[in-house]
């Protein structure tokens, strides 16, 4: 059943399409009591005997009911019509990240803004308990005003909902999934920060990170295919930048940031030094001295270009493709074998103390290199400002 101009449902009435997707059609709407512009979104006519659809549509209305943030667009009401589910959400005027990309690679502090705004929305949606598995620039609406605002709850996972996904169904759009998505196995909170990774590396580049001939192709890539820094398709950006790209796209979810907060940390910092470069005043005077005037050797963009693991090459596919596992990587790499995760934390907390959040990046890069604990405070020692704080620091290395 399709809804038409002029046509009252409830106290609404239809005054316009918004668009159609894979799941239904979304109108303007008019409530004819308060005159406020809403958004009606409805079940495809030729989908509406699918159970499974059904479902999906009646999970969105209800997590979506239970979210309520600046950055997610709002539930404001659900209704029935002729055995059909409708939403009615509210109305953002502007344009889908998806349609701004179009346009070609966006600004670093612009991707950041809209980032935080996006890493803000998560970290509260999975406070709540709720994973939106379909982070994707579709699902990004941007207002003029500059406000982000995340859309599409319709296979979101609750943490205490175990039904919602068959095991072995890998669900998502194919450019954003995570490695674990695509392997149908169990995810959590880390699966939407890796396609949020995946996405701010589109903006800041204008190029995916991972592509492939066809879906499958695309799939088996997220386990296997090591992408390029973003340095290597745009050179203008900072290296700390890139390495929490390249952390939030890590294989492993344990080598990823661990949660939104985390992640936004470090976006906080990259956009405090872009700010120090044009002349404004950073937030603190702690968050200008959390990014180091010069980055060492073990760092530069040469280094971040050079895949840690020769790729896998994408096989043919064929009826029934089996995808390599995902990769270890991070807490179980032969550094960790070196360093016991208490010996990491330790060396994380001194040097937080003097660089602030990215120190987490800065140790897991360094203890790849460093045999030893002295060794590694050695490597780190340069990230610290020479002088008293330095000699302090490596005091703090355990004898």
């Amino acid at each position: 059943m399709a809804l038409n101009i002029g046509q009252t449902v409830g106290d609404y009435r239809v005054i316009g399409v918004i668009g159609s997707g894979g799941m239904g059609t979304v109108y303007k709407v008019q409530h004819l009591i308060s005159d406020r512009i809403e958004a009606m979104k409805l079940i495809l006519p030729n989908l509406i005997d699918s159970p499974e659809l059904a479902d999906r549509f009646m999970r969105e209305i209800k997590v979506q009911a239970r979210l309520s943030h600046p950055n997610i667009a709002s539930l404001l009401n659900a209704l029935r019509l002729d055995n059909q589910l409708l939403m009615v959400m509210e109305y953002i005027e502007g344009a889908t990240l998806q349609a701004v990309l179009r346009q070609g690679r966006m600004e670093p502090v612009r991707s950041i803004d809209i980032v935080l705004q996006v890493l803000s929305a998560l970290d509260y949606a999975h406070a709540q308990g709720v994973i939106h598995r379909d982070i994707k620039p579709a699902n990004i609406m941007l207002t003029a005003g500059g406000v982000a605002k995340l859309m599409d709850f319709g296979i979101a996972r609750s943490l205490t909902d175990r039904q919602l996904t068959q095991a072995g169904a890998a669900v998502g759009s194919v450019y954003y999934m995570s490695p674990e998505q695509v392997q149908g196995a169990g995810v959590d909170h880390r699966s939407d920060l890796y396609s949020v990774g995946i996405m701010l590396y589109e903006m800041v580049t204008g190029a995916r990170p991972i592509s492939g001939e066809s879906s499958w192709a695309i799939m088996n890539a997220h386990v296997n295919q090591i992408p390029r820094s973003p340095v290597a398709l745009n050179g203008d950006l900072p290296d700390y930048l890139c390495l929490a790209i390249l952390k939030a796209i890590e294989k492993n979810p344990d080598a990823r940031h661990q949660n939104a907060s985390a992640f936004a940390d470090i976006l906080k910092m990259v956009q405090n030094r872009y700010s120090a470069r044009a002349g404004r005043r950073p937030a603190s005077d702690f968050e200008t001295a959390a990014i180091p005037p010069q980055t060492p050797a073990y760092l530069q963009p040469t280094e971040l270009i050079k895949p840690s693991a020769p790729p896998i090459a994408v096989a043919t596919p064929t009826p029934s493709p089996s995808i390599t596992p995902i990769p270890s990587s991070g807490s179980s790499s032969a550094s960790a074998k070196r360093f016991s995760s208490a010996e990491l934390e330790r060396v994380k907390r001194d040097l937080a103390v003097y660089i602030g959040p990215m120190a987490r990046i800065i140790v897991d890069r360094a203890a790849k290199k460093a045999g030893n604990l002295r060794e590694l405070y050695e490597i780190l020692s340069a990230e610290v400002p020479a002088g008293r704080e330095r000699a302090e620091f490596q005091a703090t290395r355990p004898r």
